[in-house]
């Protein structure tokens, strides 16, 4: 088992409103901002473990699919296959997913 997870979602919003919520998301989840802007379209969180190493990272690709609504899909990499907090590779994007969700209104 890789312990790769990826989960996708499409909200009524602008990037830099998604950049935002990203932020703020992974602030309430226990990730650090690691780098990326709204301009690019990919954004990068780390638990603090990353600096030793471990821990896992977790990407945020975003893409405009229509005015005003952007696609955004979170990924993970675990470290070393060290189990996240809450007990399951790759977790983070589970949460940091679910955490975006209550931020910003989904679209369909």
């Amino acid at each position: 088992m890789s312990g790769r997870s990826t989960r996708s979602m499409t909200f009524h919003a602008t990037q830099p409103e998604v950049f935002s919520a990203l932020k703020e998301a992974a602030r309430r989840t226990g990730f650090q901002y690691l780098s990326g802007d709204a301009s690019t379209g990919t954004t990068v969180f780390t638990s603090g473990r990353m600096l030793l190493g471990m821990g896992e990272k977790v990407t945020a690709r975003m893409q405009q699919v229509a005015p005003d609504t952007v696609q955004v899909t979170v990924s993970s990499d675990p470290k070393l296959g060290v189990v996240g907090w809450s007990g399951r590779r790759g977790a983070g994007p589970d949460r940091l997913s679910d955490a975006l969700s209550g931020l910003l209104p989904h679209a369909g």
